[in-house]
């Protein structure tokens, strides 16, 4: 390895740095990543190695390989990296000749901020005014189109297996069991133009049975209300705007009068400490005081598994602005029609 490239290295334009250390592990040479828009530190990536004069290495899992080309030109370490077929240059900046060493560690920041972390935010912004504060105050109450005619796609889907026997509460949970058993999450893969449960099961179909998260979200919603519950889908916004992403999950009013967020992206529930469901707004209050929460022992993203701690940081950022729909069926999605937003009081909108 070039001794002249041991150091930390910067990269503005994707918010990365490298750590590069003079020695290998397991014959890899020993790197560890930090990214700035996301909050990860200290991170190993998935291998590094050298290869035709570069140092290299390589991010993510097969469908979102990026894979780094970095040679030393004398003042910068340049280069490019590799990720759906595409090729960008990169060039970092060095900032030190000693590398930080360091433990793994998650600090999740707000981008444009100063470094005001997601939680603290949560925190500050914690209070809305009256009316907003209450979904189903009159003034902002949502429609519920419930039942109908059971879409033939459906049948193809041993859809009568999953509802058969089923009532209550339990039928709630059996549709996720649905949706989950037979689709999964793609954050990339989009969900279509039509938006009713035949054209998202067609568009998932055609995309190798995986969707984004507002598709899977609307599938699971429209299927809830089919059978009977006030169900609909819920954009879940960060703290910027106009913001990179977001998320979208499922409120559902459980026929015992509970109320619950289902995430279909990771076949996810959650009870409290109580043990009673979480809905979205108690997740909220339960992320920002710091209180436990009991995922589902089957939650998995994509049947890879399921990580609490990151799922908890990803939402500390993703309840901050809360977006719905007037009117929920079968087909409409909230951007058909003029959304309402719950904004905390005193956010900074300019």
């Amino acid at each position: 390895m070039d001794k002249r490239i041991i150091g930390k290295w910067y990269y503005s334009g994707g918010k990365l740095t490298i750590n590069i250390f003079d020695e290998y592990v397991n014959g890899e040479p020993k790197l560890l990543l930090s990214f700035g828009y996301s909050g990860y530190y200290n991170i190993a990536p998935n291998c590094s190695y050298e290869k035709d004069g570069y140092l290299c290495f390589e991010l993510n899992d097969e469908y979102y390989r990026m894979v780094y080309y970095l040679k030393y030109d004398g003042s910068t370490l340049g280069g490019y990296y590799t990720q759906f077929g595409k090729s960008t240059d990169v060039k970092f900046e060095k900032l030190s000749d000693v590398p930080e060493e360091g433990e793994y560690r998650y600090e999740p920041v707000i981008p444009g901020t100063g470094g005001m972390k997601r939680i603290d935010a949560l925190k500050q912004y914690d209070s809305y005014t009256p009316d907003e504060s209450d979904p189903e105050h009159t003034k902002y109450k949502a429609e519920y189109v419930l039942g109908g005619d059971i879409p033939a796609i459906l049948h193809e889907y041993d859809y009568e297996k999953y509802v058969s026997g089923k009532d209550g509460d339990e039928l709630a949970f059996s549709m996720l069991a649905f949706v989950c058993d037979h689709f999964n999450h793609n954050g990339s893969a989009g969900c279509g133009t039509e938006r009713n449960i035949e054209g998202l099961i067609k568009y998932c179909r055609e995309k190798g049975n995986a969707m984004n998260c507002r598709g899977l979200a609307l599938l699971l919603a429209s299927l809830l209300r089919l059978n009977g519950f006030r169900a609909r889908h819920i954009t879940c916004c960060p703290y910027e705007n106009p913001f990179h992403g977001c998320h979208v999950v499922v409120d559902c009013e459980l026929k015992s009068g509970e109320r619950i967020m289902f995430d279909p992206s990771n076949r996810l529930y959650h009870r409290d400490a109580e043990g009673k469901y979480v809905s979205l707004r108690r997740l909220r209050g339960i992320l920002a005081n710091g209180e436990q929460l009991f995922p589902n022992s089957d939650a998995s993203h994509a049947g890879c598994g399921f990580n609490p701690d990151e799922n908890r940081h990803y939402m500390i950022k993703n309840t901050f602005r809360i977006r719905r729909g007037m009117k929920y069926e079968d087909g409409l999605d909230d951007n058909a029609v003029q959304p309402i937003e719950l904004i905390p009081n005193d956010y900074p909108r300019s």
